[in-house]
């Protein structure tokens, strides 16, 4: 995975998914710009709204490599479509670039 890669972080100690895109990954961690899992279809939903996203925000976040237990490309697996997919069908954005 690459600069630019929109990914879904699996995080322990707590335990959390955060679904954003790849602005550098470190031997120490990555950094990714996004917003957690469970806040993601308030995030579409707000988008939808306002156009912005203003309320419900993402943010650009630092992710220790002692927290991740996995990363996954964030893409369609056969008829489920994937974060990307469901949220430019939601909103007619791309997730990409708002999370640029």
């Amino acid at each position: 995975m690459e600069k630019g890669t929109i990914i879904i972080v699996n995080l322990q100690n707590p335990r959390e998914k955060v679904i954003g895109i790849i602005h550098e990954i470190r031997s120490s961690g990555i950094v990714v710009r996004g917003i957690d899992v469970n806040s993601f279809q308030d995030w579409a939903s707000e988008v939808c709204r306002n156009g912005d996203g203003r309320a419900i925000c993402p943010t650009t976040m630092f992710l220790p490599m002692h927290r991740v237990v996995r990363a996954d490309k964030d893409e369609d697996m056969g008829t489920i479509p994937s974060f990307s997919t469901q949220f430019k069908k939601r909103t007619g954005l791309s997730m990409k670039d708002l999370l640029k």
